[in-house]
């Protein structure tokens, strides 16, 4: 990238970010006086942080009763909502993203990276069928290119879930159970991106390793343990998967994955387990593993099927003031089968991923700081080559805006050994691949 071009770029990014900020700005005028108010009374001293958070519960209280009386007037007034309405819910979240900076190539060289792009863009669908059935759908853009040629593309859908859920009883200490049927939720990155909330930065370390992606087709059951942690958003920050206990999810799948249609008869096996051993004193604490044994997505008339093993344990803490994880996972194989040797060996690999954000009070809640570490060797064992492991640095901060519209703005570094294929790829013998660092500034749009 030329120096004017670097130049231009980074001006674009100061625009970029002082036109949001104004948005942001003149967003919190319009919308948020209250909060300024209460910001002001708590500085004064008249008001304490206790008496404040029942003042937002007071209000969130009387929003929904004000919600509640509407949809009570509708009924009594005789102004029925459609069947078709009922349940009905539509939502939708994509990434904007800008990035630039440069991409690695073998042989010690780069490309330059000056874009604009939408990294996800999910429409989703869900309708509640009767107490105990509901249906989702969600589409997914993607890039497809035409004949191959990767200047040769456009978008395009695909269909990342579609599923019936079926909710049964609670048996025993098992509760709030869902079984989905169709192409839904493997068992790990759904749960792992509810407390990172940085996916639109990219994809979590085991997807952006290779080893699986976040959905495919089978059946699963899922569920806490000993019911809900009351309050659980206000202890946490997280009001996802919010078992008393911890949370469970089992599974049977194809194996291959969304991306890719079924190449062999082999179904996986996957689960985990998440625990979290002191609900009352450290309620943010889980302990959480991740188990999955098949055979990779690889046909077994054209080629050896190989096996894909993964085992992952990770470690978070989770408070509405700040977040940390840490997370190591071993694997043989991968999803997709193409981590083999020539002589059709599996791949084992193994992988360390640290993040942690806190949010800035003193600043304004809204804004939060964050960082991420990824280690993972493509080759533990060096079947194929040597150093074929990668170093990944991510660092940035986030503002959010409104009900999950963020904007993120961070700097990433990936350093990869000589014998280190892509992200996602298999390594390669003296590849020697080049720098690899941009500047990134991400919109998460959510309604």
């Amino acid at each position: 990238m030329g120096k004017i071009g670097r130049i231009l770029s980074f001006t674009l990014i100061t625009v970029f970010l002082v036109f949001a900020a104004s948005l942001a700005y003149a967003q919190g005028e319009a919308a948020s006086r209250e909060d300024v108010l209460i910001s002001i009374l708590v500085k004064k001293g008249i008001l304490t942080q206790e008496e404040t958070k029942a003042i937002e519960a007071e209000a969130e209280a009387t929003q929904k009763k004000h919600e509640q009386k509407i949809v009570e007037d509708i009924k009594t007034k005789g102004l029925a909502v459609p069947n078709a309405l009922k349940g009905l819910s539509i939502s939708g979240l994509g990434y904007i993203d800008y990035s630039v900076g440069e991409i690695a190539r073998p042989g010690n060289k780069e490309t330059n990276l000056n874009k604009f792009t939408l990294t996800r863009g999910y429409l989703t669908i869900q309708k509640n069928i009767n107490d105990w059935m509901s249906g989702r759908i969600t589409s997914d853009i993607t890039r497809l290119s035409t004949n191959g040629d990767p200047n040769n593309s456009d978008w395009e859908y695909r269909i990342k879930y579609l599923y019936v859920e079926l909710r049964p009883h609670d048996i025993g200490g098992l509760t709030n159970m869902q079984a989905e049927f169709g192409q839904g939720h493997n068992p790990w990155l759904d749960f792992e991106e509810s407390i990172n909330p940085t996916r639109a930065q990219g994809t979590m370390a085991v997807e952006r390793a290779g080893v699986f992606n976040s959905a495919d087709l089978g059946v699963s059951l899922r569920g806490n343990i000993y019911g809900k942690l009351a309050d659980a958003k206000a202890k946490t920050g997280n009001s996802h998967y919010d078992g008393f206990y911890g949370s469970w999810h089992l599974g049977v799948y194809n194996g291959g994955g969304y991306h890719n249609d079924e190449a062999n008869s082999s179904k996986a096996l996957e689960g985990r387990l998440s625990i979290r051993p002191l609900p009352e004193l450290v309620p943010g604490l889980q302990l959480s593993y991740l188990g999955m044994f098949g055979k990779g997505n690889k046909s077994p008339y054209t080629s050896y099927e190989p096996n894909y093993i993964v085992n992952m344990g990770m470690l978070s803490l989770e408070n509405p003031l700040y977040i940390l994880t840490a997370q190591y996972f071993q694997t043989t194989g991968n999803a997709a089968g193409t981590w083999v040797t020539p002589d059709n060996d599996e791949l084992r690999t193994e992988g360390v991923s640290v993040f942690g954000r806190v949010k800035m009070p003193f600043i304004t809640e809204r804004l939060g700081a964050f960082a991420r570490y990824d280690y993972f060797n493509q080759d533990k064992d060096n079947k194929i080559a040597h150093n074929a492991h990668y170093n990944m640095y991510i660092t940035g901060l986030s503002y959010d805006l409104y009900k999950d519209n963020i904007i993120l703005a961070d700097f990433e570094s990936v350093d990869y050994g000589s014998g280190a294929g892509l992200q996602g790829a298999a390594p390669k013998a003296d590849n020697r691949l080049g720098n690899n660092n941009k500047f990134q500034v991400v919109y998460q749009l959510s309604f």
